[in-house]
């Protein structure tokens, strides 16, 4: 018979160390600093936008179905005010690219004149901000009904008109009412600051004027030139204004109803720089010596004009 021989297990003791050679807290450390980068991207986002913005967010996130057909919210092109992470509104409004200007386009909206910088205003979104400022401030005075506001190819055209109860001038006048002078020496630090230039063209309804010797293009440009005497003594610089122009009933707002009071207006327009190169070119074509070349006069229009066009 056989001896069994001895069987002798040895237990290899572990030291407390060798526990870290496992992999389990790259997982752990992964996940905190994932959720840590949330974290502070989430507090980035919270100190660029405004309170109306992330209302709006938070509504679309909300509200949104996938059964509506609407964009997703989750994508990045989806969101009102997306935000890329160079900090530059991804998701950009139609019109000219935004050139090197004094004017901020951080998100907060400008709550008076004293938020200007000096400088020119070109950017869809800085007329779109500029446009919001000028509606506030009209509506302090109380005459927001009186004002519209658009966003045109040659710029920013402020419109004010007439209300029944609130008109501009006295009937058949050039004397401004007080609502409408306190009105102008609201909005003249604005166009103090703003460095595009201004046309100013007086408008009239179709009502003829009862004086042969005085006519409703005598009554439009006398208010248009008030107009314009009044933002200079308010602190306008005088060359800001490029022109003033006397428009009569030739250009009705309400052509359904010439008598409107829609029509009886001041519309000032900010000047792109595009379109105020384009109206300095008009009135540049002047003659040689006096004297009418053909040839030459067609060569420099040409010239001029693609000059603009560059």
């Amino acid at each position: 018979m056989r001896e069994q021989g001895t069987i002798i297990v040895r237990r290899k003791s572990r030291h407390k160390g060798e526990g870290s050679h496992g992999g389990a807290w790259k997982v752990a450390f992964a996940d905190f600093a994932l959720a840590m980068m949330a974290l502070f991207l989430v507090l980035w986002i919270l100190s660029v936008s405004s309170e109306q913005e992330r209302e709006s967010v938070a509504t679309k996130l909300r509200d949104y179905s996938v059964f509506e057909g609407s964009t997703s919210p989750y994508l990045l092109g989806g969101t009102p005010f997306p935000v890329d992470v160079q900090g530059q509104p991804l998701a950009q409004i139609p019109g000219q690219a935004t050139e090197l200007q004094d004017i901020s386009l951080a998100t907060e909206p400008l709550q008076s004149p004293a938020d200007l910088h000096p400088g020119r205003v070109e950017s869809e979104q800085d007329k779109r901000r500029l446009a919001i400022l000028i509606g506030e401030l009209a509506r302090r005075e109380g005459m927001e009904n009186n004002l519209e506001l658009n966003i045109v190819p040659e710029g920013l055209r402020i419109r004010i008109h007439d209300q029944a109860d609130k008109p501009m001038f006295t009937r058949g006048s050039a004397r401004m009412e007080q609502h409408f002078e306190q009105l102008l020496h609201a909005l003249a630090p604005v166009f103090e600051k703003v460095e595009n230039r201004l046309v100013i063209s007086g408008h009239t309804d179709s009502v003829r004027y009862a004086s042969q010797h005085y006519s409703n293009w005598d009554l439009s440009g006398a208010r248009a030139q008030n107009v314009r005497q009044l933002l200079e003594l308010a602190g306008v610089p005088r060359n800001r204004v490029l022109q003033v122009v006397a428009m009569a009933e030739q250009a009705p707002f309400d052509v359904e109803n010439p008598t409107s009071g829609h029509n009886r207006r001041v519309e000032l327009l900010l000047l792109s720089k595009e379109a105020e190169k384009l109206l300095q070119t008009l009135f540049d074509a002047g003659l040689t010596d006096g004297i009418f070349n053909k040839q030459q006069q067609s060569a420099r229009v040409q010239e001029q004009a693609a000059t603009v066009i560059q």
